[in-house]
């Protein structure tokens, strides 16, 4: 995978955290965008080297939103903080 086409798909997985870590302060767990998160992973992302960090953070949530539990949102709204910095880090890298 080239720099720029990484960088592209990176953005894409960061809007779409960002888009989650919304529906989550509203109270929703959209399960369509963490399965698409997944997707977008499994599609390149998790067999670049560069990203393998993402794949910890990536993880984090997913389990996040496994148990429901009264700290769920929160939970998962601060894994989808820290994943958004890990893919700004691998981003700065690649620029």
């Amino acid at each position: 995978m080239t720099d720029t086409e990484l960088i592209r798909d990176l953005r894409l997985l960061q809007r779409t955290t960002l888009m989650l870590q919304t529906e989550l302060r509203h109270g929703h767990v959209d399960t369509d965008l963490i399965d698409a998160i997944d997707r977008m992973m499994e599609r390149g992302i998790t067999t670049d080297p560069r990203c393998d960090e993402l794949r910890d953070a990536v993880d984090a949530l997913r389990e996040n939103t496994l148990t429901p539990r009264d700290e769920l949102h929160g939970d998962t709204i601060r894994a989808c903080e820290a994943l958004k910095d890990r893919i700004d880090a691998v981003i700065g890298q690649l620029v």
